[in-house]
């Protein structure tokens, strides 16, 4: 049986290749993919390279929408240290890394821990860098966790457990540079520092990830993205070679004399003949580039505005609805990673010398949806009309409890001032009233003497 060890090597090692390749395309390094060995061979001696890079299309735009804030908790004091640490570890960073690698291999990891300082660190960590092991009668609890990294011309692995780390090394190897160790058996205990013990309870190494059957945004349309790059090479090649209508000559005299230049005249040699070759149309290849986009578009749904100079002038409520599919994927993404987030809060908060409870944990979200300021108002006044009370329905739009507190607090004091204004006017309405009242008295009992 495998120890455990072994069965963290054999998982780096085995998935290191694939997310490699997973990064390569998000980033942009494509190869360029030929269906037969001759058309690679005949490309071969082209030196520039061309691509059109969809592939960050479809990461960014889900992306964007995750932009994640923090938590909240039932108890001010608490949601005030989290937001603390949130903002002294600078963790909106390492929250952008995570859920990008998230997107783009399906998982992603971050490592929370004290320094020798007794300091609380917490770091995004790169998937091919570190694993999970969950229980076989139990996928749902965790069994173990495992890092390994190379530290100059050594490689290290640490082991995870609720109750002690583990730490491994291997002996210096100048190879470790363009390669990972061979096997297992080349990792022994860390003579400066085998083991350290997890007073915790809890494995520090957390996992977050999109579904336990999910292969991430890119799997599925890879073979598209190189469609696309060939399409848009061979365009490129046509371009340099066939997009201008080529010139020819047929004859038995020397042409040396002739060039092919634009307002160029040729005299031709008596018994010759000319002509020229149509150019190639780019939309050949546009067209079928524009095709295989709208299928990346649709496989991963992502909004089809989102590859062309589409959706000006509609309305908020047809963007919205374009956006539909992305919102819906954005908001599972949310619902998946805020499990993990809320067990980095309660680990964070141990780590700083408190324990709380778990469920009363939330995560903190930017809205998935492209906010239409309008569009929103007029759904708001249509809700208030209907007898919906206004604090719920600014709850529904997407509100957060401190938002709506202020915007009551702001309400109140605007109402005490325009009661307050409403009484002036009223005293000065009656001040007035009082003294033409009085006028009218005096004009009366002026009368009364001397009609006397």
């Amino acid at each position: 049986m495998a120890t455990d060890l072994e069965r963290a090597y054999s998982a780096l090692v085995g998935k290191n290749k694939i997310y490699k390749t997973l990064f390569d395309y998000a980033d942009g390094n494509q190869p360029l993919v030929y269906s037969t060995n001759r058309l690679k061979e005949a490309f071969n001696n082209i030196n520039a390279r061309f691509s059109q890079n969809w592939m960050s299309v479809v990461i960014d735009s889900a992306l964007d929408r995750l932009t994640y804030n923090g938590w909240a908790t039932q108890k001010q004091s608490i949601t005030d240290k989290l937001q603390q640490i949130f903002e002294d570890l600078e963790i909106v960073q390492d929250a952008y890394d995570i859920h990008r690698s998230a997107s783009i291999t399906r998982e992603s990891f971050a490592i929370a821990w004290k320094n020798d300082e007794g300091e609380i660190e917490f770091n995004y960590n790169d998937p091919r860098l570190c694993h999970m092991f969950y229980k076989a009668d139990n996928p749902k609890k965790q069994d173990f966790a495992c890092k390994w990294y190379r530290d100059g011309d050594i490689y290290r692995m640490i082991l995870y457990y609720p109750d002690r780390l583990e730490y491994y090394i291997t002996r210096p190897n100048k190879n470790f540079k363009d390669n990972f160790p061979s096997s297992a058996k080349m990792f022994m205990p860390d003579p400066e520092n085998e083991r350290a013990e997890n007073p915790y309870n809890q494995i520090p190494v957390f996992h977050f990830f999109i579904s336990r059957n999910s292969k991430g945004d890119l799997y599925n349309i890879i073979s598209l993205q190189d469609a696309v790059n060939k399409l848009f090479s061979d365009m490129m090649v046509a371009g340099e070679f066939a997009a201008l209508k080529q010139r020819y000559v047929i004859t038995d005299a020397d042409t040396s004399a002739l060039k092919n230049a634009a307002n160029e005249i040729w005299t031709l040699p008596e018994g010759s003949s000319a002509g020229q070759f149509e150019a190639t149309p780019l939309n050949n290849y546009l067209e079928p580039i524009d095709k295989v986009a709208n299928s990346i578009a649709i496989i991963s749904r992502t909004p089809k505005h989102y590859f062309y100079s589409a959706g000006a002038g509609i309305s908020g409520e047809a963007l919205l609805a374009m956006e539909a599919p992305l919102t819906k994927k954005v908001d599972q993404r949310k619902a998946s990673f805020s499990a993990t987030w809320k067990r980095v809060a309660q680990f964070l908060l141990k780590l700083d010398g408190v324990d709380y409870t778990l469920s009363d944990i939330d995560t903190v979200w930017e809205p998935s949806y492209s906010v239409q300021p309008k569009t929103e108002a007029d759904t708001v006044k249509v809700w208030v009309e209907s007898g919906v009370p206004l604090k719920t329905t600014l709850s529904w739009s997407g509100k957060t409890d401190e938002e709506i507190a202020a915007m009551e607090k702001d309400m109140l004091e605007e109402k005490e001032k325009n009661a307050s204004a409403a009484t002036l006017l009223l005293d000065a309405a009656r001040a007035r009233q009082s003294q033409s009242n009085q006028l009218v008295d005096e004009e009366t009992e002026n009368t009364n003497v001397s009609n006397k």
